[in-house]
């Protein structure tokens, strides 16, 4: 069973729960004074740990729109992200955006034609890219009539503080899942079109963004890092959605506990990646490592994500031994995960391919 993890300072969830009337009553005298914050936020997980899903709650309320997948404010800023840029430079982004394949998930809910920057600034020589992306995440939020908008990009887990630094008020939700069922996950999806993604691969990154997230959640804070479970949301999205709300200074909305209203809306039936949001939240995925994973497969997660699924709570199954022959299996599914982050490395530091 897994530890569920909520804000610190807040009480785990416990399968007891308050008569109706107490927690309505509750909720009121807790409501806040304040008007609610329109400050930018960040949906942050390992892929296939649930952030969709999170992003479908959230943008459920009114006054949210999040954008499809960004990935791009690394590529452009993460060596200067306090240095204006020039209307040019801002535009030449902009084309890439909705122009270049990699950032094809981008435009994909923008209404009409793309852009021009000159208006998206107000006539402005040059911005901060802060102002940029203020800029164009807003004019994409008011496309839907919201006052708030917020960005859902797991590899945004590993850029934390260079968005904390963009944008000192954001705030920060990471999104956690067993890792043994998020790597079966990334390695079903992507494996058969991606050479590089299999079961080693998928393991190592899930480590690398949780530790990511967590080390930089650290620096940031309780008041702006916020981390739960992907067991705990769809086991009980509703206290745990009044939760991060009230991490975000958002009113709460009862359509976020419906996610499927909305993904039906978007999301076709024949989406293989999150044709599933489509349904009411459910546990059935969880765990699913017990009934699929074969004993090498389990052997292969738990020894890369084994101390890291320990330090989380989660319960680690007895290791099982492999043959020489599935020794060798191993090894040779090591090499070809330094071989090929050896190479992306290099081709991040050529310019070649956006930090990932």
């Amino acid at each position: 069973m897994t530890q569920p993890i909520t804000h610190p300072g807040k009480h785990a969830h416990h399968a007891v729960r308050e008569p109706v009337e107490v927690r309505i009553d509750r909720d009121r005298a807790a409501a806040p004074a304040t008007p609610p914050s329109n400050a930018p936020f960040f949906i942050v997980g390992a892929h296939r740990s649930g952030t969709t899903l999170l992003r479908y709650m959230l943008a459920s309320s009114p006054r949210i729109y999040i954008p499809p997948e960004s990935d791009f404010i690394p590529r452009y800023f993460l060596r200067r992200p306090h240095t204006p840029i020039t209307v040019d430079q801002a535009q030449s982004i902009i084309d890439a955006l909705f122009g270049e394949f990699r950032y094809r998930m981008v435009p994909r809910e923008w209404q009409g034609a793309k852009p021009e920057v000159r208006a998206l600034l107000g006539g402005a020589g040059a911005a901060t890219p802060r102002a940029f992306l203020e800029a164009f995440y807003n004019a994409y939020a008011s496309q839907y009539g919201a006052a708030r908008w917020a960005d859902k990009s797991p590899g945004y887990a590993c850029y934390m503080d260079l968005l904390g630094a963009i944008f000192p008020e954001a705030k920060f939700v990471h999104i956690i899942r067993d890792g043994r069922d998020a790597a079966m996950s990334m390695a079903e999806k992507w494996g058969p079109h991606e050479w590089h993604v299999d079961l080693y691969w998928s393991s190592v990154q899930w480590v690398r963004r949780v530790r990511a997230a967590r080390a930089s959640g650290a620096r940031l804070g309780p008041n702006r890092y916020f981390e739960l479970r992907y067991e705990q949301l769809v086991a009980e999205p509703d206290p745990l959605l009044r939760d991060i709300c009230a991490f975000l200074d958002e009113p709460y909305h009862p359509a976020m506990a419906r996610p499927q209203e909305l993904a039906q809306q978007t999301i076709e039936a024949s989406n293989g990646f999150h044709s599933r949001i489509r349904e009411a939240p459910n546990t059935q995925r969880i765990a699913r490592w017990r009934r699929e994973m074969s004993p090498f497969d389990l052997h292969l997660t738990q020894r890369i994500a084994g101390p890291l699924l320990a330090e989380l709570g989660y319960d680690l199954a007895p290791m099982p031994r492999l043959s020489p022959r599935d020794r060798l299996r191993f090894e040779r599914l090591r090499a070809k995960y330094l071989l090929t982050s050896s190479g992306m490395a290099c081709m991040q530091k050529l310019g070649l391919h956006p930090p990932n």
